[in-house]
């Protein structure tokens, strides 16, 4: 009986801990809109009525808007696709389970901030404590967001006839038991990873075929079996999956969970609500993953430039994060400006492709990211014999031409009749070195003490000059102005003044 009283005093401590947290991120939340919930006068507390009023109108509106959406594609869609769609997503429910699985593996679920392992997982409140609000609070908010899902395409289905009445609240109910199906056992592994001493490789081993097994089991009856028996699956999971999770919990080594939450404790303060750009941001979460990694791999021999290009592959090759965001650039960004120059999606495609040159940059700054690193540590660039613009050629060339023979293979595919898949693969070769040199703007200025060029003109005005030119012009007069644009970001950069912040 004691140790149940403390087991409930421990909830109502983490509950109310939990309780605060969620009322400050409202309360920042809330500061976007000119309102907080402090205490204050009359007027102000109607005013933050009419503000969470007018939040609950527009999310009541999105969410209609969504629902008609859905349903109507649906039953343009037609009864089979409905289906098709519906074995879809319980068939993703089920890889997730090996996605959190390899998570638990990887590092631990039970997350803690720095004032959570000072004041939490070094004081008394048990872990079993710790685990089942934190598995309880993730396992709500997936369980909300399954059941939206599941909601939605139950209403599509049942509007298309391929589900009878009644499916929209039965397949809600099935996202919410799917999705906390998937966490219990995500977290079930990491729990029990950190309650062994040692973990040995053929434990991984084993752990990670089961998951593969148990996820391609549930594959075989979204797509065979139906949603019934998948329903009957996820429920028998549940309980076993949270009961077992409880049971091992307080054998957790928690000094190895605080020693895993080293990172994530340090990259709390630059969540969504902090002060700092999101590119100060980015740099700092990829320097501290960097810091716990153990260097791998030796650099290439080489002198000179060769020993730049050779230390940017050791330096993409250690941090393999930014792989994918080059592998986007290379497959989607480049091809999406080659086909709106080559006329295939008409006008509306230059200012969706203005969009995602302009606010998705993480692959062009990928492209660069050793050129700046480089110029950013002093240290280094003093003992640089090369000029900025040679720099920049030089740390960029080798995920220049990964990013290029990828671009160079998709605008070949997508070519249009009467386009040859060379000239597709010059403009793609022209609109890659075209990023790249506006990205490398950011380096100067004009002059010592002038204006400071940035990627986002070189950007515009890459697309700008493609877009005027491509309404008098065919396609290679609009690729000539794209490599002007190159050439002029490359004159500014060899002329300009180098300035890193």
């Amino acid at each position: 009986m004691i140790s149940l009283a403390l087991s409930a005093s421990d909830l109502r401590l983490l509950l109310w801990l939990r309780a605060r947290h969620a009322r400050s991120t409202i309360n920042r939340a809330l500061h976007l809109l000119g309102v907080g919930v402090e205490a204050g006068g009359r007027t102000e507390r109607l005013y933050q009525l009419y503000a969470v009023g007018l939040m609950a109108v527009w999310a009541v509106i999105m969410w209609s808007w969504l629902l008609d959406t859905v349903v109507k594609g649906f039953v343009l869609a037609g009864a089979s696709a409905a289906v098709l769609a519906v074995q879809v997503a319980l068939a993703a429910c089920a890889l997730a389970l090996v996605w959190m699985g390899v998570n638990g593996l990887r590092t631990s679920p039970l997350k803690l901030t720095h004032a959570d392992i000072a004041q939490v997982a070094a004081s008394s409140v048990s872990a079993r404590a710790m685990v089942l609000v934190a598995v309880g609070a993730q396992v709500l908010g997936g369980a909300v967001v399954g059941a939206a899902v599941g909601f939605l395409l139950g209403a599509g289905a049942e509007a298309a006839s391929a589900f009878g009445s009644g499916a929209a609240v039965g397949f809600a109910a099935l996202g919410a038991v799917a999705v906390a199906a998937a966490i219990g056992s995500g977290w079930l592994v990491g729990v029990v990873r950190l309650a062994s001493s040692q973990w040995r490789a053929w434990q991984v081993v084993v752990t990670v075929v089961a998951l593969v097994a148990v996820a391609g089991a549930g594959v075989v009856l979204a797509f065979v079996a139906g949603p019934s028996a998948f329903a009957l699956a996820a429920a028998a999971v549940v309980l076993p999956a949270f009961t077992a999770l409880l049971l091992v919990a307080p054998r957790m080594n928690m000094t190895a969970v605080i020693k895993e939450n080293a990172l994530y404790a340090d990259l709390q303060p630059f969540g969504v609500f902090s002060p700092l750009s999101e590119q100060a941001k980015a740099d700092y979460r990829r320097r501290r993953k960097l810091a716990t990694r153990p260097p791998r791999f030796a650099l290439l021999p080489g002198e000179g430039r060769r020993a730049l290009a050779a230390r940017a592959v050791l330096s993409h090759a250690r941090q393999y994060d930014g792989l994918f965001a080059l592998v986007v650039q290379g497959v989607c960004v480049v091809p999406l400006g080659a086909t709106a120059v080559l006329g295939v999606g008409g006008p509306v495609l230059f200012l969706f492709w203005l969009q995602v040159v302009a606010l998705m940059p993480a692959g062009v700054r990928e492209l660069s990211r050793v050129f700046r690193d480089d110029v950013r540590n002093r240290l280094i660039r003093e003992r640089l014999p090369f000029s900025t613009l040679e720099l920049l050629v030089f740390d960029s060339l080798p995920a220049f031409v990964l990013t290029t023979v990828l671009a160079c293979a998709v605008c070949a595919l997508v070519a249009p009749p009467g386009v040859p898949a060379v000239g597709a693969a010059v403009l793609a070769v022209v609109i890659n070195g075209c990023t790249l040199f506006t990205c490398g703007l950011d380096a100067v200025r004009l002059t010592p003490r002038g204006p400071r060029p940035c990627y986002e003109y070189g950007a515009i005005a890459m697309v700008l000059t493609a877009f005027l030119l491509s309404l008098f012009a065919p396609w290679p007069i609009a690729t000539a102005g794209i490599a002007l644009v190159a050439v002029t970001s490359a004159f500014i950069i060899h002329h300009g003044a180098e300035c890193p912040h």
